[in-house]
């Protein structure tokens, strides 16, 4: 365990040194616009397996025809 704190000590005195040298060297910072990520999904297909049954929703009858069928359920 202690070996690993030592070492990552290690490793960010490195990184602290090479960052030192950038700069006195004349390297600068530019603050770069942000990325946004957009996934692009796979593309539906049009095909239909023959074995599928469609179901759909029946359309409901308009009140006009609601009016014909009571007639006729009445008759």
């Amino acid at each position: 365990m202690e070996n690993a704190i030592q070492l990552k000590h290690e490793h960010q005195a490195r990184l602290e040194a090479a960052k030192a040298a950038f700069f006195n060297s004349g390297g600068q910072i530019t603050q770069a616009r942000g990325f946004t990520f957009k996934p692009v999904f796979p593309a539906r297909s049009d095909k239909i397996a023959p074995d599928t049954v469609l179901k759909r929703r029946r359309i409901s009858p308009t009140m006009a025809e609601r009016k014909i069928l009571r007639r006729l359920a009445e008759e």
